[in-house]
């Protein structure tokens, strides 16, 4: 399969993700034991620069749409980080089929959750799936194995630098001596509680959201940015040779100042988008709405 990295203890395809012009962080991660999603959706901002999706995102959410579905549909486990729409589907881009007879290891839906999502979300998504999935378990701060494949789930941690927009549950999968951990939507990580998770467990490979430099001054301070940028610094410094920066961090066309001073500073890691690091151009097409509206 085409993967970001593939060694003789797992192979890891980024599937979806905002680089690549949708909202999506879905990752798909094989092991000698296991298949594994997670967060198998995607979904578009309905509103951006005042403007409506365009046309072209639209397809091209559908494009990820199908790459989401043919990698769920072939995994064993699937793992829901939280219940933004963008991270776990309702059923309006991918079917509801690919959680039949599944694993779901899922965010804990009635502690440490905002209301939206404790109150309607989590429990709509539950119930379309109950009937589907083999075995429905909270994953929130346990570890559960699979053959020689560990998965190893962070306590509820803030989606971003406050509990506003609620708390997800960051993951790491280890086989042998390699280790990915994928972090939600820490948007940076700008918390230590947030970078302690990744940085205690010195993965090989860490699937960042990265910071959210598109709502800088406005739901994202320059404070939250900076210790954004520190965090994952200190993430480099200690060893992770692999850094994905993608999903809120690629909502912003500026976000190439910030990896090309990372690169400088630590030009033995291999640091970037999901959609550079698959080989792939980046087309932030949400960052480019303006642009496509003004084309036609």
């Amino acid at each position: 399969m085409t993967a970001v990295i593939e060694t003789p203890e797992m192979a890891v395809d980024l599937v979806a993700f905002d680089s690549m012009g949708a909202r999506s962080m879905c990752t798909y991660i094989e092991t000698k034991d296991v298949r594994i999603t997670i967060d198998p959706a995607v979904a578009l901002a309905e509103k951006r620069f005042n403007l409506g999706p365009h046309a072209t995102e639209v397809e091209r959410m559908g494009q990820l749409a199908e790459r989401i579905r043919r990698r769920a549909m072939g995994s064993d486990v699937i793992i829901v980080t939280h219940y933004h729409y963008d991270h776990h589907d309702p059923g309006d881009a991918v079917p509801l089929d690919i959680y039949g007879g599944k694993t779901v290891l899922i965010k804990d839906p009635k502690n440490r959750i905002n209301s939206s999502q404790g109150n309607y979300r989590a429990p709509l998504f539950l119930a379309m799936i109950k009937g589907r999935a083999k075995q429905i378990e909270v994953a929130d701060g346990r570890r559960f194995s699979f053959g020689g494949t560990e998965i190893e789930f962070s306590d509820a941690v803030c989606h971003g630098p406050n509990s506003a927009m609620g708390y997800v549950i960051q993951t790491m999968v280890r086989r042998g001596d390699e280790k990915i951990v994928h972090t939600s939507d820490v948007q940076g990580p700008s918390r230590q509680d947030q970078a302690e998770f990744i940085l205690r467990n010195r993965p090989n490979t860490a699937i960042i959201d990265g910071p959210m430099i598109y709502m800088l001054g406005y739901a994202y301070s320059q404070g939250d940015l900076e210790a954004s940028l520190s965090n994952i610094r200190a993430i480099l410094a200690g060893g992770t040779k692999n850094v994905v920066l993608d999903h809120h961090f690629a909502r912003d066309l500026t976000f190439e100042k910030y990896l090309n001073e990372l690169r400088e500073d630590y030009r033995d890691a291999k640091i970037g988008t999901a959609a550079e690091l698959m080989g792939m151009e980046d087309d932030l097409l949400e960052a480019r709405r303006r642009e496509l509206h003004k084309g036609g």
